[in-house]
C-alpha cells in the first residue's frame, strides 16, 4: 500500500492504495491526456459524497481494465475468424453493401460500417447478439437447410428476403446468403449481404 496526497482545484485527497492501483491510475491518466490529480478528482466527483474515494478509484480501474480485456478479445476474435488463411473480417469490411458475418447459432460475429448505418445501431450493440433479434431472414430453402448445405461444402449463394423493424416502419430488403467459414459441420459462419 502506498499513501499519496493529491490536490486538484482546491480539494485535497489523502489516499492509500495498492501500488498496482496507482500504476493503473497513472497509465489511465496518461492515456486520457490528464494529470493524475485531475483524473482522481473526476472519479471522486462522479462517485459522489457518499462513496469512498478509494473504493471508487479501485472500481474505476477494474472497469477500465475489463473494457481493455473486452477490446483485446474482440481484436483477437477478429484476427482468428479466417477462411483459407484470410481474415473474414476483411471480406466483411471490404463489402460496399451492408454485410453481416453470422455463426450457425445465428449470433452476429461482425458487421461492416454500411450494416451499422442500415441497422441504425453501432457495432458494439450488434456483436454477439442473435440476428433474429434484429432481422427476420426468409430464404428458399429455409435458413437451416442453407446452413446444412454450407456445412456440406456448398459453394453457392442463396437469395433471401430480410425484414427489419425500424421505429415507425417495417423495412424489407433483398439479401444474399454466402458461405463464410466452414471448418466442419458444427463450425461454420455465413455472410448476409443486404442488396438494397
Amino acid at each position: 500500500m502506498r499513501h499519496r496526497i493529491l490536490q486538484y482545484e482546491g480539494r485535497r485527497y489523502s489516499l492509500k492504495l495498492d501500488t498496482i492501483v496507482w500504476e493503473i491510475l497513472e497509465d489511465l491518466a496518461q492515456q486520457s491526456g490528464r494529470r493524475l490529480n485531475e483524473l482522481v478528482a473526476r472519479i471522486a466527483e462522479d462517485a459522489g459524497d457518499d462513496a469512498g474515494v478509494t473504493g471508487a478509484l479501485r472500481l474505476y480501474c477494474l472497469k477500465e481494465l475489463r473494457q481493455r480485456v473486452r477490446n483485446l478479445d474482440e481484436r483477437i476474435r477478429a484476427l482468428t475468424l479466417t477462411s483459407r488463411g484470410v481474415p473474414v473480417t476483411l471480406f466483411t469490411q471490404a463489402c460496399p453493401a451492408p454485410c453481416f458475418l453470422i455463426d450457425q447459432g445465428q449470433r452476429i460475429l461482425t458487421v461492416n460500417e454500411p450494416a451499422q448505418k442500415w441497422m441504425s445501431a453501432d457495432k458494439a450493440t450488434l456483436l454477439g447478439k442473435n440476428v433474429e433479434h434484429y432481422l427476420q431472414i426468409k430464404s428458399v430453402p429455409p435458413i437451416q437447410d442453407v446452413l446444412r448445405q454450407f456445412a456440406a461444402g456448398a459453394q453457392q449463394t442463396y437469395p433471401a428476403r430480410v425484414l427489419h423493424l425500424r421505429p415507425g416502419r417495417l423495412v424489407m430488403a433483398r439479401a444474399t446468403l454466402c458461405p463464410g467459414i466452414v471448418d466442419g459441420p458444427n463450425d461454420l459462419a455465413y455472410f448476409l449481404i443486404i442488396n438494397e
